[in-house]
């Protein structure tokens, strides 16, 4: 009995190590599920971020503050990405490539965290934010009724694939990513005040 104890006791330890040390690889930014999203992405972007007219007085404004939004960003890419694959809507790599095409000529006049983004990034959050948009007004009673279902969807797929922040980017908050979209969402400027 004194051994299954002493055993169990040190089993503990282990266990915990082998959890922690598979979610705590200091070049990863954050993980959603077992996708990595890594420092190296985060400190490209950023760079990027901090060259790029459209978004350079943002970047020295706020320099703490960029690459956990950055962060914020990419993982709410990856639920998004999950959320419509669950719903049965994937996006499509042409889908993307279309949204991109209609970004690009209007792009200095994006506002706001998604103007941290590269075109590319860009493009596809606006292509899994508009379809999983799309997908949730679908026979939904009301604008109340499709935003649920569209917030629910990406509940779910952050309860299929948990969040996990490096804490140096501080922590992933569902509540203060962009929620539903409107049908043009993927053309249209975001304003400040959805992101």
């Amino acid at each position: 009995m004194v051994f299954r104890r002493l055993l169990a006791v040190a089993a503990v330890p282990l266990l915990l190590i082998g959890l922690s040390s598979c979610q705590s690889d200091p070049t990863v930014a954050a993980y959603v599920g077992s996708d990595e999203i890594t420092v190296d992405q985060i400190d490209g972007y950023f760079d990027q971020a901090a060259q790029d007219p459209l978004s350079s007085e943002l970047v020295a404004q706020n320099r703490a503050e960029v690459k956990p939004r950055l962060v914020s960003m990419l993982v709410f890419i990856e639920l998004l990405r999950e959320a419509a694959k669950d719903a049965g809507v994937p996006v499509t790599a042409g889908e993307v490539a279309q949204v991109k095409a209609q970004i690009e000529p209007q792009r200095q006049m994006v506002t706001g965290d998604l103007a941290l983004l590269p075109l590319d990034q860009m493009a596809e959050f606006q292509a899994h934010r508009l379809k999983l948009s799309q997908w949730a007004s679908q026979g939904a009673a009301s604008q109340g009724a499709a935003e649920k279902k569209y917030s629910d969807a990406v509940q779910a797929a952050e309860g299929d694939n948990p969040v996990t922040v490096n804490p140096r980017y501080g922590k992933f908050d569902l509540e203060k990513v962009p929620q539903l979209g409107s049908s043009d969402s993927a053309v249209k400027p975001a304003s400040p005040d959805a992101l």
